[in-house]
Parts: C-alpha cells; structure tokens; sequence
C-alpha cells in the first residue's frame, strides 16, 4: 500500500517545496514533490490518499547529543547513580517523549551502561515503539575526568583502545570521549584538557576501524584543538571557542553540536542548583553563544543537540535548542537544516533528516510555515516514523 500525503509546503532538508506530496511505501519515502506531479501508482499496487496532520512537513527532526537515561533532575550526581533497572525505564519513557515532540531520531552520548543500545535494539525488532537510537554505550574518560561517575575510566593509548573495543563489542553505534572537563558533577572544570593526542589518537584510530564516528565532549579550545587533530568526526557543546580553534575546525571540516539548552535551563534554574555548577556555566555563557557565531559566520557546520537528561532539561523541549540557535545569528533556514539534514550527516545517517526518495519515511507536521516561527516545532501537529503516525 502506497500512502500519499498532500500538505501546502515542505521542507525537504534543503529547500522549500510548496503545494506539495509525500508517497509513503513499506516506510520509506517512495516520491516526494510538486502535488501536480506525483507519478502513477505501479501496476499492481494500491494507493491511498490521506489527509495529512498538518499542511506543512519537514523530514523527522535529529537530536544530536541526549541521555536518556536522565531525566534533567536537578542533583546530577545522584541522578547518575541510579540502578540500572531505573536508567532502562526512564530511557523509554524519555524516548517517547522525545518522539512525540517530532524528534525521530536521537544520538544518546553516554549512560551507566548498555541500556540505551538494548532499547534501540528492541524498536528496531518493533517490540515497542520509538525514535531510531543512536547509542554510544558507555563514554570514556580519564581518572577524574568529566563524567566519571558513569563513563569508563582509561589512561593511556593502549588502556582508551581497550575501552573503545569494550564499546563497539557491547554494541555501540558511536564513540564518545571527554577531551576536556565539565560543568556537572565532580570531575575537572570545563577549561581542562584531559585527554593527550595519542590517547586521542588512539580512540580515533579504534572507532574508526570498527566502521564508527567517534565524537568528543570539549568546552575548552586546547581540548579542542587536540580532538581536531586527532581527527574526531565532531565536538559537543564547543563551549570556550576562539578564532584559532574555529579555523581548525573550518580546515578540518568538523562540525559542532552546541548543546545551548544545557547552558541555558542551568541558569533558568540557577536558584536550585549548586553554587558551582551555576558559577562554571555563567563563566561560558557569554563565550558559548559569542562562539557560535563566529563558528557560524566561519562556515563551520552547526548540528542540532540539546545534551537532554542535564538539569531541567527536559527530552521534549528539543525545540528550544532551535531558538537559541537563531539567537545566535543563524537564519531559519540554517536552523532547521541544523536539526535535519546537517544532524544526519554528523551521526551518519544520511537516509534521515530529507524527505526524498530513498528516504526514511520520519517527518513532522505543523500548522504553519516553520521558516517565518520556529515556535511553530513546539507543538507538532503531527509525527510519523518508519512511515506510520506516532500513537
């Protein structure tokens, strides 16, 4: 059975098509564009004409940095320290959650364990309902390190190398290291580089020869540039950004994801949080958006990533990153390829983030033109993914 769904405008990753058509087949997108054109149906299949939830589309958008075994509770550190059986839990709920504000698919950069990999294992059987998963397993850092408390503490080449294999055999679908500290918990303050070039080196080289990306936690330029050189495929949150490091990377071609909601529901909430973790993020609030936009103004590539699961930050306010990115001087149309079809190529999974033939049949509806309200992606009126509406 073919579907077809009519809808005033669409985005397909690129451009603007209006008065336009999406042929949906076995979850895939069969023919996307002008509704005059739409091609015949084969000979011995059916077709079948469905209103649509909402008269604009846009492919399924892309979460590129979340943890959904975190709920963005405000003590971090005893969040992190739940059981299992509580991460596992919540990492469902958080996925549906997510989905059904239009976020079809979600890159999870770190939990306690394999739960988030087994749970995109069981939605791609169909056992249960939810976003294509892009699991990292476990993310990996040094001894008293960011993320200590649920990463896997390496030191040295050879021991990074074991754990990266430890991640690819548990089944990870991408490598996440901590090149520099961080804002939560009681690891290093974010300025301080953790990982030397050949440890860096050496996780990059190990990723790669198992067929993964490998990405990094960085908000300091010197853990930065070492990632850079060691030829990582991305850097979250790129906090603490300078002209030199946003020329390395315009050289490199590595994009970021910077996580603004993380910055911004901390100092939201600062009145609950403590003193600490509100004093290192007001230190990099103004540098975190200043260095956006010489990323931006540089033709770095910006991705789409909120780092949900930190303090109030919640799996279905995804839209609020997309906001904040054009507060920081990036257009509509620059946002919304941030949260599709760039987010696709960083996580490498170019089937995503369009809508055209070939394409993953992942898309969300809304009454309005997205390019003139961003707004609009708070409230979708509609998703679909693998080509059927979200319960």
């Amino acid at each position: 059975m073919r579907t077809v769904l009519e809808v005033d405008g669409l985005f397909d990753g690129e451009r603007v098509v209006s008065n336009a058509a999406i042929v949906v087949a076995d979850g895939t997108i069969a023919w996307a564009g002008k509704r005059g054109a739409v091609p015949k149906t084969p000979h011995g299949e059916r077709s079948e004409l469905r209103k649509a939830p909402g008269r604009f589309a846009l492919p399924g958008l892309i979460n590129c940095h979340a943890h959904l075994t975190l709920d963005g509770e405000p003590n971090f550190s005893a969040e992190v320290r739940q059981s299992d059986s509580l991460a596992a839990l919540k990492a469902f709920r958080n996925a549906r959650a997510a989905l059904r504000a239009g976020v079809t698919t979600i890159r999870d950069l770190g939990a306690n364990g394999a739960m988030v990999i087994d749970l995109g294992r069981a939605i791609d059987r169909g056992l249960v309902e939810g976003p294509r998963l892009v699991a990292a397993g476990r993310g990996i850092t040094s001894t008293g390190g960011h993320g200590f408390e649920v990463g896997r503490i390496a030191d040295g080449p050879d021991e990074v190398r074991k754990a990266v294999r430890e991640q690819v055999h548990a089944g990870a679908k991408v490598v996440k290291i901590f090149s520099t500290g961080g804002i939560l918990g009681e690891g290093a303050p974010p300025d301080v580089s953790q990982f030397t070039l050949d440890e860096t080196t050496a996780a990059v080289e190990e990723a790669h020869k198992a067929g993964l990306r490998i990405t990094t936690h960085a908000h300091g330029a010197g853990g930065m540039r070492i990632a850079a050189e060691a030829g990582v495929d991305s850097i979250e949150h790129a906090t603490l950004m300078d002209q030199r490091t946003v020329r390395d990377l315009k050289e490199r071609d590595i994009p970021i994801v910077p996580t603004l909601c993380a910055v911004h529901f901390i100092l939201e909430n600062a009145a609950t949080l403590p003193p600490v973790v509100v004093e290192r993020t007001r230190a990099v609030s103004e540098r975190h958006r200043e260095g956006v936009r010489l990323a931006r103004k540089a033709g770095v590539r910006i991705a789409a990533g909120t780092d949900a699961g930190s303090p109030f930050n919640r799996h279905e306010r995804y839209a609020v990153e997309l906001r904040l990115l054009a507060e920081c001087g990036l257009s509509e149309e620059e946002v919304l390829t941030a949260a599709t079809s760039t987010a696709a190529a960083v996580i490498g999974r170019e089937n995503a983030g369009h809508i055209g033939a070939g394409c993953d049949a992942d898309l969300v509806f809304v009454n309005g033109d997205p390019l003139k309200d961003l707004a609009l992606l708070q409230r979708p009126a509609g998703v679909y993914v693998r080509g059927a509406a979200v319960s």
